[in-house]
């Protein structure tokens, strides 16, 4: 009897060891369909968690690097080739918030990447400020420094990049040239204060004036003459093109070498 007790509990942990191993017992380090992000449109609620389901069936693994972000990081899986390296992992998700990028960090606190690089913001401010009040600069600057700071104290070892939001340009955004949606977009009109561009001015200064993490500035490599998105870099006055990703590529690809060195 007592033998057979000895064999039955080594056999119960390893099957537990086993379950505990599988994938399907990782769905606790994603967000499920509860989760509330504000002021997210029917879109955004829908790619965040079609991105959340594609995290699932792909895991980040282990010596990972891994791009935290919107639109404009997702957009780089096309062209992250030009870093030269294969162990670059892509959690954009499209429409996401500084607020929604927080809602996700198990599943990067679990696998302990090499490094983090994190991009986000620009849809805080994508929206009429006089009434989403409360996402001023700071609120939005603090957001970014808190998702640091809980990726940083459960995963110490792990390298942490905070990059400047990039510019807008909001005299050639299709969205705000386009007629029939030119009322909707109106807070990117000229006349509108504070602008979105004065907005992200006010955010990265706060984050380059953090003394806990290490800035990459992006915004000021994309500026043009007018301290807008330089439209050789754009497509739409808000995303990147594929100079914009080659431009974006070449600034970090020194780190990157040195990350995998």
């Amino acid at each position: 009897m007592r033998y057979f007790l000895a064999g039955f509990f080594i056999i119960s942990a390893a099957l537990h060891l086993t379950n505990c191993t599988s994938p399907d017992n990782l769905d606790h380090l994603y967000p499920d369909s509860t989760v509330v992000i504000k002021f997210q449109d029917d879109y955004q609620i829908g790619e965040f968690h079609r991105r959340v389901k594609e995290f699932k069936s792909n895991p980040i693994g282990s010596d990972k690097i891994v791009f935290m972000g919107n639109s404009i990081t997702y957009g780089m899986r096309r062209w992250d080739n030009k870093l030269e390296a294969d162990n670059l992992v892509n959690r954009g998700i499209s429409g996401d918030f500084s607020e929604g990028i927080q809602k996700r960090l198990d599943e990067i606190i679990h696998f302990k990447p090499v490094a983090v690089f994190i991009l986000i913001g620009i849809n805080d401010f994508f929206r009429d400020s006089t009434v989403s009040i409360y996402v001023t600069p700071s609120y939005v600057a603090n957001n970014i420094i808190a998702t640091a700071s809980k990726i940083k104290k459960g995963t110490p070892k792990t390298k942490i990049y905070i990059q400047t939001i990039l510019p807008i340009n909001t005299k050639h955004n299709l969205m705000s040239r386009a007629e029939d949606i030119r009322h909707y977009y109106y807070y990117l009109n000229d006349d509108y204060s504070p602008s979105l561009n004065q907005q992200i001015n006010q955010t990265n200064k706060i984050i380059k004036e953090n003394d806990m993490f290490e800035v990459i500035d992006l915004h000021s490599i994309f500026l043009d003459s007018e301290e807008e998105l330089n439209l050789k870099y754009s497509h739409d006055g808000l995303h990147l093109n594929e100079a914009g990703y080659d431009h974006w590529m070449r600034k970090i690809k020194p780190l990157i070498d040195k990350l995998n060195k």
